[in-house]
């Protein structure tokens, strides 16, 4: 079975490590990939004046997965939308330490998952009047319980015993609330 991969290179260091990170998958041998190329990101917009044409937009949707390199000035115009097509609502963060490096706290192994496409990076910013910007945080009951499910199921998945909902429903009682009615 072949598994089509996106492979977007994006901006600045995307320009290096993504043909190392083909390479990597390539050298794996026992998976068969097929990669597509496609543009996005500061050259692309400067060119046909769109940051994420929609052809990209179109080969990542196809795609089995997406490997993105780094977007520049037009992350906002790139990431976001990008994370729409092809579904990426969960940011996974592991921070854990290993053994033989020196580490504050020797065993840690903690993973935070963040919503990927709403709050603060929903991209609805205003500018009120110089000086003065806005921006508009955007949680929804469907994202929030997907999302808690998700992290759920990564706990099970990952052994972990322990999951944390952090959340500041106490101040932000319309959006951390729903956010947290909805994970718990």
């Amino acid at each position: 079975m072949t598994h089509e991969i996106a492979v977007i290179p994006g901006d600045g260091i995307g320009q290096e490590v993504t043909p190392a990170a083909v390479a990597v998958l390539e050298a794996v041998g026992t998976v068969d990939f097929e990669f597509v190329e496609a543009e996005a990101g500061d050259a692309v917009k400067a060119e046909t004046g769109e940051a994420l044409p929609e052809k990209t937009r179109e080969i990542a949707a196809d795609a089995d997965a997406t490997l993105f390199g780094a977007a520049g000035e037009t992350a906002a115009d790139v990431i976001l939308p990008l994370r729409e097509v092809v579904g990426s609502f969960a940011n996974v963060r592991p921070a854990r330490s290993y053994p033989g490096l020196d580490a504050v706290q020797p065993d840690t192994d903690v993973v935070f998952i963040r919503e990927n496409t709403e709050g603060v990076y929903s991209g609805i910013e205003s500018k009120v009047t110089d000086g003065v910007t806005t921006l508009t945080r955007v949680i929804t009951e469907d994202a929030s319980a997907k999302l808690a499910d998700f992290g759920f199921d990564y706990a099970k998945r990952n052994d972990f015993e322990d999951v944390t909902i952090a959340h500041k429903a106490n101040v932000m009682r319309e959006t951390d609330g729903l956010f947290l009615e909805a994970a718990s």
